[in-house]
């Protein structure tokens, strides 16, 4: 979200950032997997629409049981969805990942040949926590899309650096960075 928020500001957005960690962009100190505070900050500073940037990421899988990546990445999610459907919301952006969209042979880099990812490429079979709750957390878009009318936009962001083995548990290399990049990939919920 960060990186989102003074581009919304600059198009005369009011932007609140909820994060667990204080920050300039952030107003409200807090946890998405906290549904009081999710519904507290939804009602009180007046959000019309809801950009959710906020998870544990692939590298935090070193530092975090799995189910700590619930709690963030699919409770949180389904707290924000709820709470949007509440306050009458008529759209949702989510922040996913390509990471989704790697089979084992691409990263095993079976085939010395570029290619290109998009979503004709699967089928979908996550390697990691990581990768298991961001698609549940997709489903909980599509599923309010279906069911509330809650338009969503799935945004599969992918990072621009060496990835090591997937699996590891331990923190090495690149993986210590993390980059804020704009999607490389959009889908509807739809």
């Amino acid at each position: 979200m960060a990186g989102s928020s003074p581009r919304l500001r600059a198009a005369g957005h009011v932007v609140i950032g909820l994060d667990v960690v204080p920050g300039a962009d952030t107003q409200v100190v807090g946890s998405v997997a906290d549904r009081e505070i999710v519904e507290h900050t939804l009602s009180n500073h007046g959000i019309h629409a809801v950009v959710h940037a906020g998870a544990l990421h692939k590298p935090d899988i070193a530092r975090h049981p799995r189910s700590a990546f619930i709690d963030a990445n699919v409770t949180g999610t389904l707290n924000l969805l709820e709470a949007a459907v509440a306050a009458g919301h008529d759209r949702f952006v989510f922040t996913s990942t390509t990471s989704l969209m790697i089979s084992q042979d691409i990263s095993q880099e079976a085939d010395s040949a570029a290619v290109w990812v998009d979503e004709t490429l699967g089928p979908l079979a996550p390697r990691n926590i990581y990768g298991v709750t961001k698609l549940a957390a997709e489903g909980l878009c599509r599923l309010h899309f279906l069911e509330y009318g809650l338009n969503c936009v799935v945004l599969r962001t992918a990072r621009f650096f060496p990835e090591d083995d997937d699996t590891q548990r331990e923190l090495s290399g690149p993986n210590l960075k993390r980059i804020s990049q704009p999607a490389a990939h959009r889908r509807g919920c739809g």
